[in-house]
């Protein structure tokens, strides 16, 4: 525990700005400030939600600031009255404030969603021109921080509009435009960064030590985000963070894998300058859930789609931000959610409004925790156990994919054709190269003419318990290797993970930084 007066400094440095206090230059971890999205609180509260805290019924801000959540991230709405207007957020930041959660603004500039989907203008806007728009963007956003800073805001953090990679308050392109960024440069990016500048204005003139955090969803597309953010800083937006949104279980690029996540930020920081926060994250506790995100259903490996598997993923992926020295902060998406419908999966309450055992990663102190071990992949069959090649897999497939492209002339039907027929086979798995396309690489075992590589016990020796740990695949309830796995694993102090798989699903893992392919881009399909 710091002393008295140095964790005072610290919640002070904090207050300013998230993650200030981290060490610069990644020589040693530091404080991922860790927070979530738990707007449809109220809005729930009022039609008779209850939390259950470890069975028992508890102010749902109040949990979750016992439980170590320190920052909320606020939906505002340009309306006054209704879901996200004015009234509804204020009484969110005031009962986040009264838990002691360090609530901050997301100025949407919209009456309604917004996202990487659509960004509506307000009615009242809609039909202004980018300069009288932009004027009027930047009276509301003085009013509005003032009237929050005088209802007890105390951030001096903001961000403007939510996922605007195309557009922000009616700038989007049309359904057939191009939304690769030397189109969006062109029109878009330009009259986007006119009105994110107006808004800023109005916020500093309320509060001269604004900072500022633009968000955008392409966390799977290094090169875009690169492109975005040298984009509005060369434009003059102010920018004290990259917003980066992370759904891993959407699989969109390849994107499973926290390691290329954070492959993304590095190289968004080196060639920005900027740290990153991550506004949006979730994970499910289950593969049975329907509505708009019913395919974000991809189990990362390693972390199969239940309540454990949910709770292991939340904890190491907020371990993972602790070490990585470009997050700053990480706030988790609806957590309050309770009942059926389209966030049931990725909630931290069951449909009961039971507390899931997720809520367990935000009480581990940040300073106390280690960076997640690599992961090393292993599958049972039968009385066998075969090590997963997935370091080789991917570094054979990258030069196979690239020579296929050249020779095809890029991204052709030749060269769909030609990587689908294209016969990968490392160590005892056959590699699916067409999976590519998706930004992902499928393993199958191959089952005729294939022996393991060595018993498996010799297998198992080679890891280091320090720096890896053991993720088992297993396509049967409870193998009969797999106790044998378990007490080899506790004896030889082997952290061992089991992810349970369907027989006939491949293992699914990301192309990773060999990725040569642009996937398709979720706004256009």
């Amino acid at each position: 525990m710091l002393p008295t007066m140095v964790a005072g400094l610290f919640a002070f440095a904090l207050h300013l700005m998230p993650g200030l206090s981290r060490a610069e230059g990644g020589k040693h971890p530091g404080v991922v400030f860790s927070g979530v999205d738990a707007n449809y609180s109220l809005g729930m509260e009022r039609d008779g939600q209850q939390w259950l805290w470890s069975g028992t019924t508890g102010d749902l801000f109040q949990g979750m600031a016992s439980r170590g959540v320190r920052g909320l991230r606020i939906r505002l709405w340009t309306s006054d009255e209704g879901v996200n207007g004015k009234t509804y957020a204020t009484e969110v930041v005031k009962r986040g404030l009264a838990a002691g959660l360090e609530p901050y603004l997301v100025i949407f500039l919209s009456e309604d969603w917004a996202d990487l989907m659509k960004q509506p203008a307000p009615a009242i806007w809609k039909d202004l021109e980018i300069p009288a728009r932009a004027e009027a963007i930047t009276t509301y956003s003085r009013e509005i921080v003032r009237h929050f800073r005088q209802e007890g805001l105390r951030s001096h953090l903001y961000e403007i509009g939510n996922e605007i990679d195309y557009g922000i308050c009616g700038v989007y392109p049309g359904k057939n435009t191009r939304k690769t960024p030397e189109s969006l440069s062109r029109k878009h990016w330009p009259e986007a960064a006119e009105l994110i500048k107006a808004s800023q204005k109005g916020v500093r003139e309320a509060d001269p030590e604004a900072k500022f955090l633009l968000h955008i969803a392409h966390w799977w597309d290094e090169s875009f985000c690169i492109e975005f953010f040298r984009f509005m800083l060369g434009q003059g937006v102010q920018m004290d963070f990259a917003g980066l949104s992370y759904f891993p279980s959407s699989n969109i690029g390849g994107s499973l894998e926290m390691e290329q996540f954070g492959q993304v930020v590095t190289r968004l920081h080196a060639a920005t300058g900027l740290r990153v926060i991550v506004p949006e994250t979730a994970y499910p506790s289950t593969e049975a859930f329907t509505g708009q995100f019913s395919r974000w259903k991809k189990d990362a490996p390693g972390y199969p789609l239940t309540p454990e598997g949910q709770y292991r993923w939340l904890a190491d992926f907020l371990a993972f931000a602790a070490h990585h020295p470009s997050i700053a902060a990480v706030y988790y998406w609806s957590p309050e959610w309770c009942g059926e419908g389209m966030w049931k999966a990725f909630a931290l309450f069951d449909s009961q409004g039971l507390a899931k055992p997720a809520w367990q990663a935000f009480a581990r102190n940040p300073n106390e925790v280690s960076k997640p071990k690599t992961p090393v992949f292993f599958e049972i069959a039968g009385e066998c156990l075969y090590r997963v090649p997935v370091p080789d897999a991917q570094s054979q497939a990258a030069p196979i994919l690239a020579e296929h492209r050249k020779q095809a002339g890029g991204l052709t039907k030749d060269y769909i054709k030609a990587i689908t027929e294209a016969d990968l086979v490392v160590g005892d798995y056959r590699v699916n190269l067409r999976a590519s396309l998706s930004g992902n690489l499928h393993l199958v075992r191959e089952t005729e003419g294939q022996t393991p590589a060595g018993d498996w016990q010799a297998l198992l020796k080679n890891i280091s318990p320090s720096q890896e740990r053991a993720v088992v695949f297993v396509r049967e309830p409870s193998p009969p290797l797999l106790d044998d796995l378990l007490d080899f694993a506790k004896q030889n102090h082997i952290e061992m993970v089991v992810h349970e798989k369907n027989p006939d699903a491949p293992l699914i893992f990301g192309l990773a930084s060999s990725a040569s392919q642009t996937p398709s881009d979720p706004a256009t399909e």
